[in-house]
């Protein structure tokens, strides 16, 4: 993004040093209102560390004020908590997030979302992790449900962060989890590249920026997931989810990609069977899993519907759509 693109608002704060030992990245579409409770929890968290926190928002809000700010941390002012709102109207989730990496100063930069709020120690733990993991190229943590009360909500989260869910096999694995609980060496953080078009998706992009650096899962450090859009809204962030991901990847076809196209009509279900033997090793309400199937199947063929239009056409404005 041009730089003429940024409205930057710096909230004042003690820290000038050109490299902080943690920056926090998140990233909002709607602005302040949604991104509070979230900031509740980690401006504490990231004065006592000595780091600071950008906020990517791509809401037309106006950006909150320093006793705004200080208040939603429950502070009398922010003290030595540095916080930068970037400000880019109509930009999606995958775009905020790389603007704020391109700015970001921590040796270590942490990823949640505006919808999890993080455990009291989560910076503390981030820090811990990478301290004991310096080879480490990054560090995933576990992701627990908030919204438990809906079958649909349990459906979704199973599909998107079934995975992460607690118990995992802490210590170097092929996967961690995504932007709602992630953290980078800084070394990463510089090899990984987007075009300003699509933005970042970080799963897809972080491959070829390992390096042959390992992966390290530590289920101790966890957010609360928050997030219920109602049976329609989350069929549509489904649809969105599979259109923005192949859309992405349609940029380069590859052969996985082709199997994708031609197994479609029975991939929701593998997919389907393969998230459930996952889940069912996980820390769950009891028949949770069994309630919530029918919902989940028709979310995964939602999901598939747009990875098909995703492939065919691109993304769109499915994107934007996301949050």
């Amino acid at each position: 993004m041009a730089s003429s693109q940024i409205a930057a608002r710096r909230i004042p704060g003690l820290l000038t040093e050109d490299r902080l030992p943690v920056t926090v990245v998140l990233p909002t579409v709607r602005g302040f209102a949604d991104a509070r409770a979230a900031l509740h929890r980690l401006v504490p968290q990231v004065q006592a560390a000595g780091g600071e926190i950008i906020v990517v928002d791509g809401s037309s809000v106006s950006p909150p004020t320093a006793a705004e700010l200080a208040s939603a941390a429950e502070l009398a002012s922010l003290g030595g908590a540095s916080i930068r709102w970037l400000s880019l109207p109509g930009h999606s989730v995958f775009q905020l997030r790389y603007a704020a990496y391109k700015q970001a100063r921590g040796e270590v930069v942490a990823v949640t979302e505006d919808h999890c709020l993080v455990d009291d120690d989560w910076i503390e733990r981030i820090l811990d992790a990478h301290h004991r993991h310096p080879g480490a190229a990054a560090v995933g943590g576990a992701v627990l449900n908030g919204t438990d009360r809906k079958v649909v909500d349990w459906a979704a989260f199973v599909l998107t962060q079934g995975p992460f869910m607690p118990p995992l096999v802490n210590g170097e694995g092929p996967r961690i989890s995504g932007p709602a609980n992630v953290s980078y060496k800084r070394r990463v953080i510089e090899r990984l590249h987007a075009d300003e078009r699509y933005g970042l998706i970080d799963f897809l992009e972080l491959p070829a920026a390992l390096e042959g650096e390992p992966l390290v899962n530590d289920d101790s450090i966890r957010v609360l997931h928050h997030q219920s859009q109602g049976f329609w809204g989350t069929s549509l962030a489904e649809f969105d989810n599979g259109r923005t991901i192949a859309g992405y990847r349609r940029r380069k076809m590859e052969m996985g990609d082709w199997l994708r196209v031609v197994g479609s009509p029975l991939l929701p279900i593998y997919r389907s069977v393969r998230a459930w033997r996952i889940a069912s090793r996980k820390e769950r309400p009891r028949g949770v899993l069994l309630r919530s199937a029918p919902a989940h199947v028709w979310l995964q063929y939602c999901a598939m519907g747009g990875e098909l239009l995703g492939y065919a056409a691109g993304p769109g404005a499915s994107p934007n759509r996301l949050h």
